[in-house]
């Protein structure tokens, strides 16, 4: 799905002072937002809308799959296969 990027305000001594001690505690900021924004929407966001916003990131999901490149192991084999059956 396509993603947005949100930039809000926020106090730059606190705004450092959480980056400090989140690297002592181990913890990413951004991934704590996230968490946070995902938490929010399942709190404000109707269920039925969720359900239909989830019923429409499948199809796109499936399109980038049949578009997908074939890996590497894939194509090796497809050669490999083609050189035994020239033989």
């Amino acid at each position: 799905m396509k993603q947005s990027v949100i930039q809000i305000k926020f106090e730059s001594d606190k705004y450092h002072a959480l980056k400090r001690y989140a690297v002592k505690k181990e913890v990413s900021v951004e991934q704590e937002l996230e968490e946070t924004l995902h938490r929010l929407y399942k709190k404000l966001v109707p269920v039925d809308v969720r359900e239909y916003i989830e019923e429409n990131e499948e199809p796109e999901k499936e399109r980038k799959a049949k578009a997908k490149k074939p890996e590497k192991e894939e194509v090796i084999h497809e050669c490999i296969s083609g050189i035994k059956q020239d033989s």
